[in-house]
């Protein structure tokens, strides 16, 4: 990493070169704590949505009554819900947990040292339940965000509906209820982006973290929210690129073994089964890849405004040379505001000289308009 403000090339080059150089331990770390659980989850939604309509249909040919057929398909909602929504929700935690890790890495790179998968985890004693705290924190701020968005959208429903409004209405109330709920919650984890790379690296508390993630993004909002909107985007599509062939062989096997949904119990079963869970590990091992890269970029854009607001990259270079001071990613306090006029990056300003009138000049010296010399010609006959 060059020891200046980072842009964006720095950036994702920084973090590519952090994975390549370091695979086997950050891939290893990333499929231990979010691998596993998304594997679970891909597999437990995927051959839950076909058990799910086939009850549901099922229901209907039946001729059930409405009561039953209305308890029935509550019940196969909540399930669905629960299966597409909640697993997923649980993956982003665990995720947000592998950021520590991730971050202790990079920080071990940025110093020129390669960290092992126990050092890692010694790295971070102190600190985890700090992170732990934090993802529940989060956890809970997004639970209580949802359900205040939820009640403003059933208050708007209840009006409209005693109004006796127009369908168009409805439309225009789940368009303001869903942007305004998209514009806070990416206004929320934008600001609060820096925690737990905070956390991890500097040692600080949850709060304390928080807040210094609030001071980082002060003044680079949109610049930190343009770059993780980029990364994130690329990287979704990478992964909607690998769970494509799950979806075509999850059909294929279905119409070729079972096609008419009768044998279950069948070598068709079975071969859905192995197809889900081939086609889950595919999409675990690009997701792996993904949050490790993601997660060193974001670190990455924390040093980047450490170096731009607190001069980290001077302790850095001071550590490299001399070993002080010990700790280069300790907190330290913001750099004093630039002078009007100054050139270069924040931070590489020495003490200002103060104005002053001038210094007193001597005889030889005075100020104002010289009077002229006289010129005189030389004088010729003198002793070569």
């Amino acid at each position: 990493m060059p020891l200046r403000p980072l842009g964006l090339g720095d950036v994702l080059g920084g973090a590519f070169t952090v994975f390549r150089r370091n695979a086997r331990v950050l891939l290893l770390w990333s499929f231990l704590v979010t691998g596993v659980i998304g594997v679970l989850a891909k597999v437990a939604s995927t051959l839950s949505q076909g058990s799910l309509q086939a009850r549901v249909f099922s229901t209907l040919d039946s001729g059930t009554s409405s009561a039953d057929a209305a308890s029935v398909a509550a019940g196969t909602a909540t399930a669905f819900l629960l299966l597409s929504v909640g697993l997923p929700f649980v993956a982003a935690l665990f995720r947000g947990f592998l950021l520590a890790p991730v971050a202790v890495d990079t920080g071990q790179r940025v110093l020129g040292r390669r960290a092992t998968f126990r050092g890692v985890w010694a790295l971070l004693a102190g600190r985890r339940w700090s992170v732990v705290a934090w993802v529940l924190l989060q956890a809970a701020a997004g639970v209580l965000l949802g359900g205040v968005f939820l009640a403003v959208f059933i208050g708007f429903v209840v009006a409209l509906v005693s109004s006796r409004a127009e369908f168009g209405w409805f439309l225009l109330a789940v368009l303001v209820v869903g942007l305004g709920g998209a514009v806070v919650s990416t206004w929320l984890t934008t600001k609060f982006a820096f925690t737990i790379p905070t956390i991890a690296l500097e040692g600080r508390g949850v709060f304390s973290a928080a807040g210094q993630s609030w001071r980082l993004t002060r003044g680079a909002f949109w610049r930190t929210f343009g770059i993780m909107l980029l990364v994130n985007a690329a990287f979704a599509f990478a992964v909607s690129i690998a769970s494509f062939p799950l979806s075509i062989a999850t059909v294929l096997v279905g119409g070729v073994f079972d096609p008419l949904g009768q044998t279950s119990g069948s070598d068709g079963g079975v071969w859905s089964v192995v197809v889900v869970v081939v086609g889950a590990l595919l999409v675990t091992a690009v997701q792996c890849t993904t949050d490790v890269i993601s997660g060193s970029v974001l670190t990455f854009l924390a040093i980047d405004r450490r170096i731009r607001t607190e001069g980290l990259d001077q302790r850095i270079a001071s550590h490299l040379d001399t070993g002080v001071p010990t700790d280069p990613f300790a907190p330290a306090d913001p750099l004093p505001p630039a002078p009007p006029g100054a050139w270069g990056p924040p931070g590489a300003w020495g003490p200002q000289p103060q104005w002053g009138p001038p210094p007193q000049r001597g005889p030889q010296h005075q100020w104002g308009p010289q009077p002229p010399q006289q010129w005189a010609p030389p004088q010729w006959g003198g002793p070569r």
